[in-house]
């Protein structure tokens, strides 16, 4: 809905915040010829409709350019400022006279979107109040510490640090959580199966043992195969007793 109330109703609004575009314009398009056309625009939160540019557009005056018909005319209007692709800055000024002009605020055009310029009251308060909630957050931490005493008098008193085998231990588990984080449970299972398969299959006393192979020149006689089975036990035989006559 466009605004038809008097100019002081528009400051009231908090257009710092705001921003404009209008999709049916795309960003590639926008020039420094068409901008303030694109900016004087009823849906347009930065736009008032009783400023000198809208009369221009309801007198639809086409013999004479926008710049001259401002130049003799009173009132709330928007010129462009500067201009270098894609930005454009739109200034929004009050014309008293040919001569005297009082700027306003000043908008910028970037990428199809419009958007207020800050001023130097807002960016003073905006960098004041970055510098100072730190501080303030400082100087709250450090009366937790500060203590008096008739004796002493005022002196600081801060908490125990913790030891540096405690801190040590705390990295080492840390790390170890780390580790442990790497491995899902699926990969673990796995792994314990695949070494208990590998264990099974070549198992570590098979291992240990050693076998000598003995290469001889000439090869030993092949002995006859004995009559008793190699289960059965070897006795030594009895010797001949002797004869008496």
């Amino acid at each position: 809905m466009p605004r038809m109330g008097p100019p002081s109703s528009s400051k009231q609004e908090p257009t710092m915040f705001m921003s404009f575009r209008n999709p049916q314009w795309p960003a590639n398009f926008i020039n420094r010829d068409n901008v303030l056309d694109y900016f004087c625009n009823q849906g347009n939160v930065f736009y008032e409709m009783n400023s000198c540019n809208q009369q221009i557009k309801m007198q639809n005056i086409t013999n004479r350019s926008v710049d001259e018909c401002l130049r003799n005319m009173q009132g709330i209007q928007y010129v462009l400022w500067y201009s270098q692709p894609p930005l454009y800055i739109v200034c929004k000024q009050r014309r008293n006279n040919a001569t005297n002009v009082s700027p306003i605020a000043y908008y910028y055009v970037i990428n199809g979107s419009v958007h207020q310029a800050p001023d130097m009251h807002t960016l003073v308060q905006s960098r004041l109040l970055g510098a100072l909630e730190p501080l303030r957050n400082a100087f709250g931490e450090v009366t937790n510490y500060s203590r008096y005493n008739t004796a002493k008098g005022y002196y600081w008193e801060f908490k125990n640090k913790p030891s540096m085998k405690k801190k040590e231990e705390e990295k080492k588990e840390e790390d170890e959580r780390k580790l442990e984080e790497r491995s899902t449970n699926f990969q673990k299972t796995r792994t314990l199966m695949l070494l208990n398969q590998l264990f099974t299959e070549m198992p570590a006393d098979e291992a240990l043992e050693k076998i000598d192979v003995e290469e001889e020149e000439d090869p030993k006689p092949e002995e006859a195969p004995s009559t008793t089975s190699a289960g059965e036990p070897k006795f030594a035989e009895p010797a001949a007793r002797a004869t008496t006559k």
